[in-house]
């Protein structure tokens, strides 16, 4: 059996700003040889009012990143994108599909 212990790393000092895992549990893995983060659990988004709408164009079909770059001006918070339009992976984000970006975090 592989033996997984909680590290003393914080998860805020070795992953961006906008990670999903920022708030999560460093966890060695194996013989302390291998880190990892606890499993992301979704949570479901609630609309606060500051949302804008996007209609999703082949040039951005499947790259979350882009558009999180084009209106955060990082990539880092593609997967908030996914999460707010109840996505379950990039292959949801297709061309011709409205969807909502959330104003903050």
């Amino acid at each position: 059996m592989i033996k997984i212990e909680v590290s003393p790393i914080l998860a805020k000092n070795i992953v961006a700003t906008g990670s999903r895992y920022i708030d999560s549990k460093v966890l060695y893995y194996g013989d302390k040889n291998f880190v990892t983060f606890e499993t992301y659990k979704r949570v479901p988004y609630v609309k606060i009012g500051d949302e804008k709408v996007m209609l999703i164009t082949k040039g951005v079909e499947y790259r979350p990143d882009l558009v999180s770059f084009d209106y955060y001006g990082f990539s880092d918070v593609w997967w908030k994108i996914l999460e707010a339009n109840g996505m379950k992976d990039i292959y949801d984000f297709k061309a011709g599909v409205t969807i909502i970006l959330p104003g903050r975090f």
